[in-house]
């Protein structure tokens, strides 16, 4: 499975995945503002970075989609366990990698249900699996679509002021967040 994906990924182009990244890091950003709003009734920021981008998601989704291109016959049920799995992966070592790095804690699910060190709980592993099989099963398909009829020109432009933007803000979070 795991070679299988490795072949995937250098199949891809570097630009697509990174298109890819961007735009699901995006969404990502949005369902975090969202959801922390319905959940506090005020908009806090959200995530590492001071763009709408959260690339935890962004990671999450490109590796749930590249371990699962091959299987999107698969059945809901299955796609949820395994993008949980991934997620659950994804949210464990950024937590720990985050805190370790800026000894700073950007989420805390300690009051949560089967939590681990307040990293990770089922709550949210189940929530994402959901979300991230049906990223998998509907959402990229239609956004590989709507991506596809945009011309290359336009898109290497875009690609080039978003990279651009985006080492920018990784640049001044860090700098922000270690000072």
């Amino acid at each position: 499975m795991i070679k299988a994906s490795i072949a995937r990924i250098r199949q891809v182009e570097i630009s697509t995945l990174f298109k890819y990244f961007i735009i699901y890091s995006a969404i990502g950003w949005l369902f975090e503002t969202v959801y922390c709003f319905i959940d506090l009734g005020v908009l806090t920021k959200r995530g590492f970075l001071f763009g709408p981008i959260c690339p935890i998601y962004g990671l999450s989704l490109l590796i749930m989609i590249m371990i699962n291109s091959d299987r999107t016959q698969d059945k809901i049920p299955v796609l949820v366990v395994r993008c949980g799995l991934i997620t659950t992966v994804m949210e464990y070592i950024t937590s720990l990698w985050m805190e370790k790095v800026f000894d700073k804690r950007w989420w805390d699910y300690s009051h949560m249900f089967m939590n681990i060190n307040g990293r990770v709980c089922i709550g949210a592993s189940l929530l994402f699996g959901i979300c991230g099989a049906l990223f998998v099963k509907y959402f990229h398909p239609a956004v590989m679509s709507v991506v596809s009829n945009v011309s290359d020109k336009l898109i290497r432009s875009i690609d080039m002021l978003i990279l651009v933007i985006f080492l920018f803000d990784i640049l001044l979070s860090i700098r922000t967040s270690i000072i």
